[in-house]
C-alpha cells in the first residue's frame, strides 16, 4: 500500500470516528483530500479540501460517576458549546489561529469549526452534568443513575 492510499484511509477512519462515516463514503471529493498542513499543491483540476478537527475523547465509568475527557488544545471556553440529548453529548466549537501577519512555514494543526457527537454509556440530563475546561482538556462528569446491573424477575 503506498503512502497516499494510507493517508486517505486514515482520513476516512478519522471521519468514521466522529460518526460521519456513511455520510462521506460516497463523497466524490474524498479521493482528492490532502492532509492538513502540508505545503503540497493540488494537481491541475483538483481542489484542496480542509480536513476537519476531531477532538480525541476518552470515557471512564465508576460505580457512581461517568467521566468524559475531550482534548481541545487552543480552544477557549467562549468558543465552546455543549448540549446533551439522551445518550448523546454534542461538543461544538471553534479552534482559532490567533496570529496576525505571520508567514506559514509549517502548518500541521487544524483550525475552524468542529463538532463531535459522543455516545454516552447511559441517558443523562443536563442538570446532572458538570463541565470544566482545564489546560486544553474538557472534563465532563455526571452521576450515574444506574450503578449496577439489577436482576429482573420473570413472572
Amino acid at each position: 500500500m503506498d503512502f497516499d492510499k494510507l493517508k486517505q484511509w486514515l482520513e476516512i477512519a478519522q471521519k468514521y470516528q466522529n460518526g460521519e462515516f456513511w455520510g462521506n463514503v460516497f463523497d466524490p471529493n474524498m479521493a482528492r483530500t490532502f492532509s492538513p498542513g502540508t505545503q503540497e499543491s493540488p494537481s491541475a483540476g483538483q481542489e484542496m479540501s480542509v480536513a476537519r478537527f476531531v477532538p480525541n475523547t476518552d470515557i471512564y465509568v465508576t460505580d457512581s460517576h461517568a467521566i468524559i475527557l475531550v482534548e481541545l488544545p487552543g480552544v477557549m471556553k467562549e468558543d465552546l458549546h455543549l448540549s446533551v440529548s439522551g445518550h448523546r453529548l454534542a461538543v461544538r466549537g471553534q479552534v482559532r489561529l490567533n496570529l496576525v501577519n505571520a508567514a506559514v512555514v509549517r502548518n500541521e494543526r487544524t483550525y475552524g469549526e468542529f463538532e463531535r457527537i459522543i455516545e454516552l454509556p447511559e441517558a443523562v440530563d443536563s442538570q446532572s452534568m458538570h463541565a470544566r475546561l482545564e489546560n486544553g482538556l474538557l472534563i465532563v462528569t455526571y452521576t450515574r443513575r444506574y450503578r449496577q446491573e439489577e436482576r429482573v424477575i420473570i413472572e
